[in-house]
């Protein structure tokens, strides 16, 4: 088994920190994880030898890295990560990363966004040339993976985990709003939703489930703009802790997971595990999902797709529900692979 140290960085309630904290326990569980550090990185940049010195001794630490954690320009970002490699190198340990949030290809990305996507192209890549093992959430993203990095040592694919689903509520209520799960940032698709709610009768509202991403505070009032103009209302619940979040789920009239660009995702995992069959866009990802488990995610294609799909929603509710579909893989399943590759890569 496993004795790798963890490297935790940023909010506690940030998805992929919350990914990583939620693998640890289940790591714990297994009696296959050593000393775990949680910090940011002002902390790191402040004084990374004190806040590493706990993971002396380790001979792998695996940390999970999406940019926005590491610094507030991903090129920051890459230079910190790369400075820790090198620091616990000097140390006989060896740094392995799960990468989040992959730069797509120029053809998946927008062109408004082409410029970001070339720099995170290169930071990516630096990352993952900095580290001796590199784990991704899905074939899509090992494909990302494949086509930014020049040579990569040791890739395995994880799946993200989803609980196991109780059975549906023997009543199921009517749809009374249409609602999305997460962070609100540029490009997850709240904007198009809302103009393919546009079939939908007035009363129904947009709910979205969170809070804006730290540096986008203001998406709240231009998406508030957005659903005036469309003679919606609008709802950003913030953060939602855990022990609401199964209710919310439940009481959510029609689940959309609507990001284009998506390569993995912790929203549509967590949809999943509430017994809830989210309405998702045709992509990559959704595809690899509904060969993993056929018929437990609503695709739709283009934006009209999408306004067929939430005015059948609307019509049939239960629609929106998992039966006894089998979903995975359990949190469990998913510590069992982890142990086994950073056994390897120890």
């Amino acid at each position: 088994m496993s004795r790798t140290g963890h490297l935790l960085v940023g909010e506690a309630e940030h998805g992929v920190v919350r990914f990583g904290t939620d693998l640890v326990g289940a790591l714990m569980h297994r009696h296959a994880v050593g000393p775990v550090v949680r910090t940011s990185w002002p902390e790191l940049r402040a004084d990374a030898a004190a806040v590493l010195a706990p993971l002396q001794g380790c001979p792998l630490v695996h940390t999970q890295y999406t940019d926005r954690l590491f610094g507030a320009r991903c090129e920051d970002s890459a230079e910190l990560v790369e400075w820790i490699a090198a620091a616990l190198a000097t140390r006989g340990s060896w740094l392995s990363v799960t990468l989040h949030d992959l730069p797509g290809t120029a053809a998946e990305t927008p062109a408004a966004d082409e410029a970001l996507r070339r720099r995170r192209y290169v930071v990516y890549r630096r990352i993952a040339a900095a580290c001796t093992g590199v784990v991704v959430c899905s074939r899509h993203e090992r494909r990302r993976l494949e086509a930014l990095a020049d040579e990569l040592r040791q890739v395995e694919v994880i799946p993200l985990p989803v609980q196991p689903p109780g059975p549906p509520p023997e009543e199921i209520r009517p749809a009374r709003d249409v609602t999305v799960l997460g962070f609100l940032y540029p490009g997850k698709g709240h904007d198009e939703v809302l103009r393919a709610m546009a079939g939908l009768p007035s009363s129904y509202g947009l709910t979205v489930l969170g809070r804006p991403s730290d540096g986008h505070d203001d998406l709240v009032g231009t998406l508030q703009t957005v659903a005036a103009a469309a003679g919606r209302c609008l709802h950003v619940t913030g953060f939602v802790p855990d022990a609401g979040l199964q209710e919310a789920l439940h009481r959510a009239g029609v689940p959309v997971a609507p990001h284009r660009q998506v390569s993995a995702s912790g929203s549509i995992a967590t949809w999943l595990g509430a017994g809830r069959r989210p309405l998702v866009p045709d992509v990559p990802y959704t595809r690899e999902l509904t060969e993993r488990y056929p018929g437990a995610l609503w695709r739709y294609g283009d934006e009209g797709s999408l306004s067929t799909a939430l005015r059948e929603a609307v019509a049939e509710p239960e629609r929106t529900w998992l039966g006894g579909d089998r979903v995975g893989p359990s949190p469990a399943e998913v510590a069992a692979a982890y142990d086994g590759v950073l056994t390897a890569w120890s």
